[in-house]
């Protein structure tokens, strides 16, 4: 029987029409095809039967209802609470022994649409099987009422087979139901990530370079008129920021870019030389561990940016340990690179300094921030195992 992927999400106000023409029904309705087919043999009983003609056009009749009953009472019964769908079907079940002064004990042979509609409503696997015991059991009294005749006998076991394999199947499509949701979660948790990435590492690549473009543009423009030459070499610098950004930018949407620790270092060294502060910084980022130097590198970038953007420092000083990164500054006044990062780490935190929290927290390194006496220091740190 073909199976129908899960029960109408229908509320049970859902009017009758909406119920029985949902995606849900149809895939029901082909299914039943499979069920009914084997009903053929009830009514070839029927009219090769001894009785009336009378007599078989109204057993023909009863069955043709029971049948057209079995193919919309489950969709018609989805929306409504485990409860309503087991009274429901047991209703359907017991006005079946209308059929039995019409062809007697061989309406056992109608019940394994009970158990379709069991397995098909939904309903919880246990109950549903007790109500096939019991009808199994019936089954076995009413053949042997006939002498297990013409192949009555066989009833109960084709009953709790069909049972076996309808209920198998629908726990089967529940639990890929689940998985579908699940996976679906799952895409939705990854998306969500992607997108915060790509957010963090737009604010880390251009935050940091339209601060050193605007700071050397701003230079170019008092050094036109004093000195032209050192205003070209500025603009000829931002020119090449500039394209470097694009390109970061390019490499970031793509996530193929690298941070490079001594890239950053010297970049650092340059924007703040272009700012009129004065750079302590080591020559390399040989000595810090392997694993560390992309995390150090970003703080590096933001950390200096930060520099640029709120101290109004005059100096900036960089240590590089094997697992530990500071950088601190002698800014005063104004709103100075502490009062920037002291309130964003406060709760509520600005973009890069979330973005490299997190960023340390993948490496499971810590990073902090906090005011000195003479500025503000921004630290990262792994812990040695």
């Amino acid at each position: 029987m073909k199976t129908v992927s899960t029960a109408s999400r229908q509320l049970p106000s859902a009017g009758i029409r909406a119920r029985l023409l949902n995606r849900g029904a149809y895939q029901w309705y082909l299914g039943t095809i499979f069920g009914l087919a084997y009903q053929a043999s009830e009514i070839v009983y029927v009219w090769t039967s001894h009785g009336s003609l009378g007599f078989k056009l109204v057993a023909t009749v009863l069955l043709a209802i029971f049948y057209l009953a079995y193919v919309v009472l489950p969709p018609l019964i989805w929306p409504h609470t485990v409860r309503t769908r087991f009274i429901a079907i047991l209703i359907y079940w017991a006005a079946t022994f209308v059929l039995l002064p019409f062809i007697g004990p061989f309406l056992i042979w109608v019940w394994p649409l009970v158990v379709a509609m069991l397995a098909f409503s939904w309903l919880p696997v246990g109950p549903s099987l007790a109500i096939t015991a019991v009808m199994a059991g019936l089954q076995v009294l009413l053949a042997s009422s006939v002498k297990f005749d013409e192949g009555t006998g066989f009833a109960p076991f084709v009953l709790i087979t069909v049972a076996i394999s309808l209920f198998s199947i629908t726990r089967q499509i529940a639990v890929n139901r689940k998985l579908r949701d699940a996976q679906a979660t799952i895409a939705t948790l990854a998306a969500a990530e992607e997108r915060a990435r790509l957010a963090r590492d737009l604010h880390d690549v251009l935050g940091h370079s339209l601060t050193v473009v605007a700071v050397k543009s701003e230079l170019a423009g008092r050094l036109v008129e004093q000195d032209p030459k050192r205003a070209i070499a500025e603009i000829a610098d931002i020119e090449k920021l500039s394209r470097t950004a694009l390109a970061d930018l390019r490499a970031a949407v793509s996530s193929y870019r690298e941070m490079n620790l001594d890239s950053e270092l010297s970049a650092a060294r340059t924007a703040l030389e272009a700012a009129g502060i004065a750079a302590d910084f080591p020559l390399d980022g040989d000595v810090v561990d392997e694993d560390l130097r992309p995390l150090f590198g970003w703080v590096l970038r933001e950390g200096v940016t930060n520099v640029i953007r709120h101290s109004q420092a005059t100096r900036c000083w960089v240590d590089l340990e094997r697992r530990r990164l500071s950088v601190r500054d002698d800014g005063a006044g104004g709103i100075t690179s502490g009062e920037a990062v002291a309130r964003k780490a406060g709760g509520h935190p600005g973009n890069g300094l979330r973005g490299l929290a997190e960023r340390a927290t993948e490496v499971g390194a810590q990073l902090s921030a906090s005011r000195v006496d003479d500025g503000f220091l921004l630290t990262v740190a792994k812990a040695t195992r």
